[in-house]
């Protein structure tokens, strides 16, 4: 039975691949099969995914745009070449306004809100100004069986928001559940990706972004398929499903007839407020009113409706919902990549400090380089094999914030990839001190620089006072591990006086997260010097949205900016996973992993930025 079932399966593959590709010859046919096994089975097989992923990012990238309505921003993605842009509902928010509309090239135009899809959460824009422009097709009904559970899919969008530094980040993943209303995957998105595109294999939009939750597997789009039938009362400005004329009064009619009466209601609170009604507009008991008539005597107007982002909801799932050792960084998976980096682990240590784990360390020309701002005292060195090495620091690069250290043994040091890009879409891969794969992912921008942002105490200081005093200290901040408390008075940041939150700042803007700054606060009458760490705002200011999604973005590393050069990739670490190495399919390092930025994003250096700085650190070393 089982022989029958897989000849069926290879049967229907093909009859896909021929109605997708058309005349194609045995290597794209050969590739459909690849795209459609469970589970990769080998780099020959990885191989066939990343050049898949690398074709699909180069069609889909330009046609990704940022979109701002309003004070809303969000992602898009234009449909045709005329300039209808599907996003999300919740980014227009109702037909009608104003729209701005940017390119991946710097391009801005001017668009207007259409109609929406308000359970799926899909809206349309058109493009206003003249001109043709990039753009992708959408899955129809006619292309079944995709999306399903199983199949591979792209992500991109502005996570974030919109930055002219960065192309649309690509994500990399699988479908995990299907309903007629929502697509989840396990291809991570982000506050700013809100409206972004989900794209299948062939390069075709499967899903719009529209929420995500906590764990970075609950990553939720509104399907393309569910706005199939409302294609032309999105594209004609119209709300779809239609909204009733009236949220409250719908609820009144009970009957579904269009009209309410006292006697249709039940006993209670229903019938207590229609009563009131009656008395204040003058109805009769026995009349039935239709619900415009109603809303007409109360004067309402029209107000468009509101999106409540709702969360997955388990019980309108297909039933059949991709295992957990097939996401794409599940088990399963994670397996066809084990023999890639089997040798690495023999190059790789666990750092860490007064004996708890701070970072991974990777062996180059007898030093370890690692992240230097996890360190701390007591630095010691695990092995692959068990043994705890003592290590000291030898240099650390600031710029990079890279430390390197020695160890009284030498261990095997690791081969380092050709000096060039990274493509999009390549596959990218962390090997763990155990031999095997922390994380795999992505490339998801080409290397550029990460601009540094200032470093935050922690703490709120009253605007209304002529000096510096602390009304509020935020408890997952570097001042309240200081045993900074409300009501001190801060006199003194480094060597500056200060006696307002401006100056306070104004010292503040040449430090960065995880740097120590000294300062003086004056506590019931005395001086008393403090050193506080400096945090990121995100972190410290977990529950303000303005700041990025909180704890959404689960544990980032402290240092995860203000860096000259890096890639960025996709890849689920945690901080303390950053230090290694990031290979290729063909096991060449290609990178030192330097810090989990977001929920979408990790940071690495590229070879040619360590070589460099290991070159100009021997140059000057004595």
């Amino acid at each position: 039975m089982k022989k029958i079932l897989l000849a069926a399966s290879l049967l229907l593959a093909f009859a896909n691949a021929a109605r997708y590709l058309g005349e194609s010859d045995a290597d794209e046919l050969d590739d459909i099969l690849v795209l459609s096994r469970p589970v990769p089975r080998d780099a020959s097989d990885l191989r066939v995914i990343e050049e898949a992923v690398k074709r699909v990012a180069t069609k889909v990238v330009p046609c990704t745009v940022g979109v701002q309505v309003g004070n809303n921003h969000g992602s898009g993605v234009v449909i045709t070449e005329t300039g209808y842009v599907l996003t999300a509902a919740h980014v227009t928010d109702r037909p009608g306004r104003n729209a701005t509309i940017r390119f991946p090239d710097g391009t801005t135009v001017r668009g207007k809100t259409l109609g929406m899809h308000t359970e799926a959460d899909g809206a349309l824009i058109k493009i206003t100004d003249e001109g043709t422009w990039p753009h992708v097709s959408v899955v129809t009904v006619d292309d079944y069986p995709y999306p399903k559970p199983g199949d591979w899919c792209v992500a991109t969008g502005h996570p974030g928001g919109f930055d002219e530094g960065r192309t649309p980040p690509v994500r990399f993943g699988r479908i995990i559940d299907v309903n007629e209303t929502v697509i989840r995957t396990d291809c991570t998105i982000n506050s700013g990706d809100s409206g972004g595109p989900l794209f299948d294999m062939q390069g075709r939009v499967i899903g719009i972004h529209s929420r995500i939750a906590e764990q970075s597997t609950i990553n939720l789009h509104g399907p393309v398929l569910a706005f199939q039938e409302s294609w032309r009362p999105m594209r004609d400005g119209e709300v779809y499903p239609p909204v009733p004329e009236s949220r409250f009064l719908d609820k009144l009619d009970i009957d579904r007839d269009g009209k309410i009466t006292r006697a249709e209601l039940p006993e209670g609170t229903y019938q207590e407020l229609y009563d009131r009604l009656a008395e204040k507009f003058e109805l009769e008991d026995e009349t039935a009113y239709t619900i415009r008539e109603l809303k007409g005597l109360m004067g309402w107007r029209h107000v468009p409706p509101s999106f409540e982002i709702r969360a997955y909801d388990s019980e309108r799932s297909s039933g059949h919902a991709l295992a957990t050792k097939r996401f794409v960084r599940g088990r399963e998976v994670r397996t066809a990549f084990e023999p890639l980096v089997e040798n690495a682990h023999k190059s790789i240590v666990e750092v860490r400090c007064n004996d708890e784990r701070v970072a991974l360390g990777t062996v180059i020309e007898g030093r370890i380089v690692t992240k230097a701002s996890q360190l701390r005292d007591n630095i010691t060195c695990k092995t692959h094999d068990g043994r705890i090495l003592s290590a000291q620091v030898e240099h650390t690069d600031t710029i990079y914030d890279i430390a390197f250290l020695t160890l009284d043994e030498k261990l095997d040091p690791i081969s380092l990839a050709a000096e060039e890009d990274v493509p999009l879409g390549s596959w990218v891969i962390t090997p763990a001190l155990s031999g095997r794969p922390i994380s795999i992912g992505v490339s998801s921008v080409l290397s550029r620089e990460i601009e540094g942002t200032p470093g935050v105490l922690g703490v709120a200081i009253d605007i209304t006072q002529t000096q510096a005093v602390v009304v509020n200290v935020f408890p997952e901040s570097g001042a309240a591990q200081a045993g900074i408390q409300v009501d001190d008075v801060i006199t003194r940041m480094m060597s500056t006086e200060v006696s307002s939150l401006d100056e306070v700042r104004a010292v503040l803007e040449s430090f960065r997260p995880g740097e120590v700054v000294n300062a003086t606060v004056l506590r019931d009458g005395k001086s008393v010097e403090v050193e506080i760490r400096l945090g990121a705002r995100e972190d410290v200011f977990l529950d303000d949205e303005r700041f990025g999604s909180g704890r959404l973005n689960g544990k980032l590393s402290l240092r995860r900016d203000d860096f000259p050069d890096v890639i960025q990739h996709d890849s689920v670490l945690r901080p303390e996973d950053c230090g290694g190495p990031v290979t290729d399919l063909s096991g060449n390092v290609v990178g030192i992993n330097i810090a989990r930025a977001d929920r979408v994003a990790t940071y690495a250096l590229p070879v040619s930025v360590v070589r460099d700085v290991l070159k100009k650190f021997q140059s000057d070393a004595p």
